[in-house]
């Protein structure tokens, strides 16, 4: 497998996703080939998209404060960490960790790194219809086949640094089934599944980066997937069977209305918030 970073200029708020990579592949001397998986920073996609908070635009709720006081964040901040998360399980100082699409992730995702000023930068709104959408324009504008990967950092349990998430993948099936088959000595794998996506993801935001690289592509060729048109399968599962994740205690704050498999998230209604008996949404 072959990884090729694309350098860019820096991808400002309404810029398009196409023609930043565009240009980032010609500074490099480099085309698009059938098989080829175009890695884009989430960060990048949502700027595009044009999903950037304004700090000074959020009213913290009860809740947020409460939560910036115990953790030391800024309750603005964390605000906006509600608003994206899921559930939260707890934190410690400066972050949360939270339910996000399936995905246990600190701060649901939100990000003030790199963020124009004063301002943070949430996940795009729907990672797998962005990552869908991209691989559509990419693979019409240079008659390719291509497959796309949304890529966010991550930290694991008990393990010092960042590493690459997939966040959404689409072209390509993100996870590779290894029970039924045999090891080396004849025995029958029971249990592994083998995260494609994610090991893609792992190597592309190792040539990304954290700070300054702009680097927010990443051309990925000859990767041990068979690229197909069907919709990508799932690379979550759920919380009561995940290792890490079954033994923790309940949430501290869970929305009323869990995002159920195969359909959107909906925001609570007030009567729903207000049966939950918590304090989740922005003070009015």
């Amino acid at each position: 497998m072959q990884l090729y970073p694309l350098k860019s200029k820096l991808v400002l708020p309404g810029d398009s996703i196409t023609v930043r990579l565009t240009e980032a592949l010609a500074s490099a001397k480099l085309g698009v080939k059938n098989g080829d998986i175009i890695a884009i920073a989430s960060k990048v996609v949502s700027l595009s998209e044009e999903n950037v908070v304004s700090l000074a635009e959020v009213k913290p709720s009860i809740s947020a404060r409460r939560l910036a006081s115990r953790f030391g964040m800024p309750p603005e901040f964390v605000q906006v960490v509600l608003d994206e998360s899921d559930a939260v399980y707890g934190g410690v100082p400066g972050v949360l960790l939270t339910l996000k699409n399936g995905d246990a992730v600190a701060n649901s995702g939100v990000d003030r790194k790199n963020a124009p000023s004063e301002s943070v930068v949430p996940w795009p709104v729907n990672p797998q219809r962005s990552a869908e959408k991209i691989r559509r324009i990419v693979s019409h504008k240079f008659r390719k086949k291509v497959g796309v990967v949304i890529v966010d950092s991550r930290v694991t349990p008990l393990r010092l640094g960042t590493i690459g998430l997939a966040i959404a993948c689409s072209g390509f099936q993100p996870v590779r089934d290894a029970r039924g088959m045999t090891d080396l000595y004849g025995r029958k794998v029971l249990m592994t599944l083998q995260s494609l996506a994610d090991g893609i993801a792992g190597a592309a935001h190792m040539l990304m980066g954290e700070t300054r690289e702009t680097i927010p592509f990443v051309l990925v060729r000859s990767a041990p997937v068979k690229l197909a048109g069907k919709r990508a399968g799932s690379m979550t599962l759920p919380v009561k069977d995940c290792l890490y994740m079954s033994q923790m205690p309940s949430p501290m704050l869970e929305k009323p209305l869990l995002r159920r498999e195969g359909q959107s998230l909906r925001p609570p209604s007030p009567r729903e918030c207000l049966l939950s008996g918590i304090d989740y949404g922005r003070d009015r």
